[in-house]
């Protein structure tokens, strides 16, 4: 993670004297690293920046801005790459959220879970969820 620091390009001298230290912090926000995301070697997350679900950084990547659910991005800065499946198909999983269920509906959906057949999925989580 990057960012958040107390080197002020605004200030004659951009050296974190002790003297002004809460004068020259600037808080940039919080970095999100949502369920089920993948953030590859060496990758570097800006502050502020939220990562979404099932979101993939790939390595050495400088993230400045949101990255969405499912998106795979990478470069630097890093920059959309590709959706890991249809956007209908990211829809559907986020209504599922399969990262808030529990410990046994995971277990019974781990062979759909290990797919991309998104009906199956979701025809097994209802039957379970009955």
């Amino acid at each position: 993670m990057g960012g958040n620091h107390t080197h002020r390009i605004d200030w004659f001298s951009v050296y974190p004297f002790l003297e002004g230290i809460k004068e020259s912090y600037q808080h940039s926000g919080d970095t999100i690293l949502s369920d089920g995301c993948w953030i590859g070697m060496r990758s570097m997350i800006m502050p502020g920046v939220t990562i979404g679900e099932g979101a993939v950084v790939a390595a050495g990547s400088i993230v400045t801005k949101d990255v969405s659910p499912y998106t795979v991005v990478g470069g630097n800065p890093a920059r959309f790459i590709k959706y890991r499946f249809e956007p209908s198909v990211i829809s559907r999983l986020l209504a599922l959220k399969i990262y808030d269920l529990d410990e046994e509906m995971v277990e019974k959906l781990l062979p759909y879970l290990k797919g991309d057949d998104i009906d199956s999925l979701e025809s097994a989580y209802y039957s379970f969820n009955k």
